[in-house]
């Protein structure tokens, strides 16, 4: 099996998901102090760029507006956000590298540390199956606050993959990933084709020392980059 692996936020998708359900949350009134809220949020967001975010703390605050509330309901709500937030925003070179895997046969998975009530809609709508992502505890049908699992991020995204080949009792001869983030670098190293997207500086120095492959999907002065499916 050739395996093509996905990140999301700033690969594929020209921002951050949570990030921008963030500001939905705080637009529809689910948030008690939006101003706190929001200042907390981009602090971490800003901490998560330079490669020293502590996931935990983020994901604590930013499922805690969904406390108490129905899966249904919260599904329901993100579908609305992901057709007007997010869609708008996938990079079109995204679209056609994920047609171009499907064309040569490749199975597709997407890998965030993004939470799973957000990840999977995003995924449904690019075609793409198999998701692996932050994992949100529910108890009677209705958000906890908590996660479960191990998370999807740095060295877990690594870990949750293993798990998954292990659960669908499958072996991949050939794995590409694309990232645009220095937390990826662990799963970046573990495959075989790494390609950095739209890389932040750490990633941008690792991938020209280990000359990695990359695409420049932001710049709008120059043509999308085209990659062989090697």
């Amino acid at each position: 099996m050739r395996l093509a692996l996905f990140d999301l936020d700033d690969t594929l998708l020209d921002g951050d998901c949570s990030a921008l359900w963030n500001d939905w949350m705080v637009e529809r009134g689910w948030v008690a102090s939006p101003g706190e809220y929001l200042a907390r949020t981009l602090a971490m967001n800003a901490a998560y760029r330079a490669g020293r975010l502590w996931l935990e703390q983020y994901l604590a605050v930013t499922l805690s507006p969904l406390v108490g509330r129905h899966e249904e309901e919260v599904t329901l709500e993100v579908e609305a956000f992901v057709a007007q937030r997010i869609v708008p925003r996938v990079f079109p070179q995204g679209r056609e590298l994920i047609a171009r895997h499907r064309r040569a046969g490749d199975r597709l998975l997407l890998i965030s540390a993004s939470s799973r009530h957000l990840v999977v809609p995003v995924a449904r709508q690019l075609g793409i199956e198999q998701v692996i992502a932050v994992e949100p505890a529910l108890a009677a049908g209705r958000f906890t606050g908590a996660t479960t699992g191990v998370l999807s991020y740095r060295g877990g995204k690594v870990t949750r993959l293993e798990a998954w080949l292990a659960e669908h009792n499958a072996s991949a001869s050939h794995l590409s990933f694309y990232s645009d983030s220095q937390n990826d670098l662990p799963l970046l190293n573990r495959v075989d084709r790494p390609v950095v997207v739209n890389p932040d500086p750490v990633l941008a120095e690792v991938a020209r020392l280990e000359g990695w492959e990359r695409l420049d999907w932001r710049d709008a002065l120059e043509p999308p980059t085209r990659v062989a499916l090697a």
